[in-house]
């Protein structure tokens, strides 16, 4: 089996000398408004995308659209009204929105004669007189009750002091600006913000021609996600920014304090809905040019089709975002650590990788495009130590514990295998925890049992032949592995009187262990993730075959069979008929039927069939309580369809993380539960973090972004499933709370 690929081609063409130069035009001079680029060029977020950037202050000379469409920029800052040249037919794509709300708005001396819109009727308000400029502005007015020639129209002084003086009553302004400049005067000042009358608008839009993303792909997708990168670095970090400005990008002489002032003004309009930086819907540009369309600037029949930046397609099946994208382009190699000496999982065999584990790397190497060498190693304990020491970048055959979490991630499980001993003869259960076991040295079999099973008398080896070696000669009861491996061993290498069983009634999940790096672990697990059944199938089915005794003359079976079956044909029927209706009603009982999973009577048996095992074998259990925060917003803002599809999603994503032993279900409404068998609390607080993680950043329906508050606990002994519950449920009210998408333990 081969696991090399072909590298792709270079992500685009850069010039020998250096990196490649890349204009970003600016809608006006240097200030905090445009502070997510400066950063990006100064902490080095382009130079890493290959790029060296140019950052342009306005003049009155350029066309803005113009400058994109010719190439004389690359990169152009624009505001809302490129919708106008959108549906003009102008080629143009929109890469992000900086402000979700636009900054612009009237300012006025803030006295009680005008404090709202209406109160303009008849009033002078200072604004430019191109209505593409201040199109929200006019449609705040109109929707107020006031038309062009309901208030006196003045040409834009851009001189607060015309304010001040009472020249005028409401002047043009930008809530990011000239209130600091009122505040530093001491001076009362009043807001009219078209935000508070329905017309939210973007602002700062980032955009290039559809011809430069056409041509540079992966180009656009890089720039846009470093300035992405940039600005949150400058939102985050606001007085540092600000410096950073004042010292390099202050053209226009502005003060440290008024430039965080800017900062924090403009952060709010960002981040204004709670959604991710820059984030655009179609819907909302909709709106934005029926704003257009209300003021006269467009026509009732525009099309703005296609104005929203589509990053190159993503991996068919995967829902990987720019930046796993980004990461898997510029990464295609990788060194893996693998065992050499575990069959049917993992080793070598006739010089080739062989085994269940080499057919999921063979599989992602395909799915991903991406190569891996191999080092290989002949006990887990050196290629696990040399993954921690960062000498390969991935472990193939890996089980996570509590401890090598702390410095190792681990992707989705893709693989469950059965635990087993081998002895000397049959044991009884009970006897053999009481007498020495060998198991693998530095194996998370090793670590997991010496957690479990404190008094157990385990005897770490190097290698399967000196552990099976010396249960043969007396020093141990038995030898504890994964159960194929145990079998394919003694086929191998018979040993009188050895049996195999499997005492722990437990299996243990398979992963890829990676070098400190969430970004490559996520890409994996997505790929995981996306694997079918029949693909899963497939690999199991080729190297854990099912085993059968070839001597055996099935022909007399059937041949004694066929009259019984005959007989029993009708009964048999009509007992299928009857047993699907009852399995139909089953099903039906125990099954939430929006989601697919677990319903609320079933939780509450399968609770207590836990508990009770808990109790008589003294095992672990915890449980993870959670719901989504502000559920009814959602069902109030896009509907209840979109709520149950909002529900169906979170079920599934969670449910694809989770172990087959874990037990999920829907508790009520947006509530839901995760019991975990055989899991501590600490174990079970890292599990509703991932949790938590991996639904913050998903993308639900429609690009809706959510969160979940998460509730843990362990059973104590004595527990009723009420108490039980009832604890879990008390740490998810301790989330709900504080800030939400969070975990609390009780």
């Amino acid at each position: 089996m081969s696991l090399l690929l072909s590298l792709s081609a270079p992500l685009w063409a850069a010039g020998e000398e250096g990196m490649e130069a890349v204009r970003l035009q600016l809608l006006w001079k240097h200030q905090f408004q445009f502070a997510g680029y400066y950063v990006a060029k100064e902490k080095g977020y382009y130079a890493a995308e290959g790029m060296a950037v140019d950052i342009r202050e306005f003049n009155n000379e350029v066309d803005l659209v113009g400058d994109a469409l010719s190439g004389q920029s690359d990169f152009v800052i624009g505001r809302s009204s490129l919708l106008i040249d959108k549906a003009n037919g102008a080629p143009i794509v929109a890469l992000l929105a900086a402000f979700q709300q636009s900054p612009l708005m009237l300012l006025t001396r803030g006295t009680a004669e005008i404090a709202d819109a209406k109160a303009l009727d008849g009033k002078r308000i200072m604004v430019t007189t191109d209505a593409k400029q201040v199109g929200e502005i006019l449609a705040m007015l109109l929707k107020s009750g006031i038309a062009a020639e309901d208030f006196v129209h003045q040409p834009h002084s851009f001189n607060l002091q015309d304010l001040i003086d009472g020249k005028t009553d409401a002047y043009g302004a930008y809530i990011s600006n000239e209130p600091f400049q009122m505040q530093q005067r001491g001076l009362p000042y009043g807001v009219i913000h078209p935000r508070d009358y329905g017309y939210d608008i973007y602002s700062d839009i980032l955009f290039t021609s559809e011809q430069y993303v056409q041509q540079n792909p992966m180009k656009t997708l890089a720039f846009t996600e470093a300035s992405r990168r940039g600005w949150e670095y400058a939102f985050a970090n606001i007085e540092e920014t600000a410096r950073l400005i004042f010292d390099k990008y202050n053209t226009q002489g502005r003060s440290l304090e008024a430039l965080i002032f800017e900062g924090q003004a403009l952060k709010e309009l960002a981040y204004a809905g709670g959604v991710p930086f820059g984030s655009m819907s179609m819907e909302r540009f909709q709106e934005m040019a029926q704003i257009y369309r209300i003021v006269g600037e467009l026509e009732r029949d525009f099309d703005i089709s296609g104005i929203i930046y589509q990053p190159p397609k993503s991996i068919a099946g995967l829902d990987l975002n720019a930046e796993e994208q980004l990461y898997l382009a510029k990464n295609r190699r990788f060194q893996l650590c693998v065992n050499t000496s575990w069959l049917p999982y993992e080793g070598i065999a006739d010089e080739q990788y062989s085994g269940l584990v080499s057919g999921y790397i063979d599989h992602l190497s395909t799915l991903l495009g991406i190569e891996f060498s191999l080092r290989s190693h002949p006990t887990f304990a050196q290629h696990l130590q040399a993954l921690e020491q960062g000498r390969c970048d991935l472990v193939a055959a890996a089980m996570q514990t509590p401890e090598r979490a702390k410095s190792i991630d681990f992707t989705s499980p893709y693989f469950s295998m059965p635990v087993a001993v081998a002895t000397r003869g049959a044991i009884d259960d009970r006897d053999l925890f009481q007498q020495p076991l060998t198991i693998l040295r530095g194996s998370a079999f090793e670590e997991i049992l010496r957690r479990r099973l404190p008094d157990a008398q385990l005897i770490p080896v190097d290698s399967t032949e000196e552990g099976m070696t010396q249960v043969e000669q007396g020093k141990a009861v038995g030898y504890v592995s994964a159960a194929a491996h145990l079998n394919i061993e003694l086929q191998h290498n018979p040993r009188n009187g050895f049996v195999i069983s499997s005492p722990f009634n437990d299996n243990w999940d398979l992963s890829l262990g990676v070098y400190q790096n969430r970004l490559l672990a996520d890409i994996l697990s997505k790929a995981i993730d996306a694997m079918s059944v029949a693909e899963h199938q497939q690999i199991r089915t080729l190297w854990l075959p099912v085993p059968f005794e070839a001597e055996f003359d099935y022909r007399l079976l059937w041949q004694l069979s066929a009259v019984a079956l005959l007989v029993l044909l009708f009964l048999g029927y009509r007992n299928r008929v009857i047993s699907g209706y009852n399995r139909q009603l089953k099903v039906l009982a125990s099954v939430d039927q929006l989601t697919g999973i677990n319903n609320r009577y079933s939780l509450d048996t399968k609770l207590g069939d836990q508990i009770k095992i808990a109790n008589r074998y003294d095992r672990n259990l915890s449980l993870i309580f959670f719901d989504i925060d502000d559920f009814k917003m959602i069902n109030d803002h896009y509907g209840h369809q979109v709520g149950d599809q909002i529900l169906q999603q979170v079920a599934n994503k969670v449910a694809s993380s989770l172990r087959e032993a874990d037990i999920f279900g829907r508790w009520g409404g947006e509530e839901f539960l995760v019991l975990l068998p055989e899991v501590s609390r600490d174990q079970a607080l890292q599990g509703a973090e991932k949790i938590r993680a991996s639904i913050a950043k998903t993308h639900f329906v429609q690009g809706i972004r959510l969160t979940c508050s998460f509730g843990v606990t362990s059973y104590q002994t004595g527990d009723s499933v009420i108490d039980f519950v009832s604890r879990a449920d008390a740490g998810l009210y301790e989330a709900k709370r504080g800030d939400k998408n969070c975990v609390r333990a009780c």
